[in-house]
């Protein structure tokens, strides 16, 4: 296996931990409007790419990862949209 392989099998690996974790604990995550299996999936997930991400930019540098975090958060104050939609 080569490099970038391990890299796909990790990064999308975390992400399905997330949104298996939202999925089984977003009830306690989200506040009560927006409590749903679908609401969990999502904010699991979008967690689980931030985590993924910074993983992977370590690999570049701190700075990098930071970077990429902060990118891949900040999308989030998008997501009660995409949360509300959903139901």
């Amino acid at each position: 296996m080569n490099q970038a392989m391990i890299f796909g099998i990790i990064d999308n690996g975390v992400l399905v931990v997330g949104m298996i974790v939202g999925v089984e604990f977003g009830e306690y995550l989200l506040p009560e409007r927006w409590r749903s299996k679908t609401a969990g999936a999502m904010l699991g997930g979008f967690l689980g790419n931030a985590v993924s991400d910074g993983i992977a930019g370590l690999a570049i540098s701190l700075g990098f990862t930071v970077g990429v975090v902060i990118g891949c958060l900040l999308p989030g104050v998008l997501l009660p949209l995409a949360i509300r939609r959903s139901r």
